[in-house]
């Protein structure tokens, strides 16, 4: 299952891709275009657009919830995404590409001192470059997707 998501919804995106779900994230005016992607690419619209879900029913859905949270629920609910463990932080938040491990001494001087002495595993984006690591906001992340 992918996604593309409208402008409106960009917090929505990063809890996607933090649990592995392949999602797009399309901020223009020209819907025409975020459609088309969709259909070409196979995959499910979300938006806060009550119009284009009329307009394209079956292929746009509308995402219920004031806030990311109570959206990235409606989302996991409407679609019954079963998170695993595995999939957990295996994509870019940033760009949507798979991460790759990467040896600690390669990125020595890229990451601050204490994460280098401290953390051992390292990912990185093939795409973008950003480094990640386990950190304390991991620990936050997973105990709310653990709470849904």
């Amino acid at each position: 299952m992918k996604f593309i998501a409208d402008g409106m919804l960009g917090g929505l995106v990063r809890w996607l891709r933090f649990i592995g779900y392949d999602t797009l994230y399309f901020n223009t005016s020209r819907k025409i275009d975020f459609i088309r992607q969709a259909k070409k690419e196979g995959r499910i619209v979300l938006t806060k657009d009550r119009k284009l879900c009329k307009d394209f029913p079956g292929l746009v859905y509308f995402v219920n919830g004031e806030n990311t949270l109570e959206q990235f629920k409606d989302v996991v609910k409407n679609f019954k995404i079963r998170i695993k463990e595995k999939d957990i932080f295996s994509l870019c938040s940033i760009c949507n590409k798979k991460l790759e491990r990467i040896e600690k001494e390669k990125i020595k001087g890229q990451i601050p001192e204490y994460i280098y002495l401290t953390k051992e595993k390292f990912s990185i984006c093939p795409d973008c470059g950003r480094i990640y690591w386990d950190g304390d906001h991991c620990k936050k992340i997973k105990k709310v997707i653990k709470e849904i």
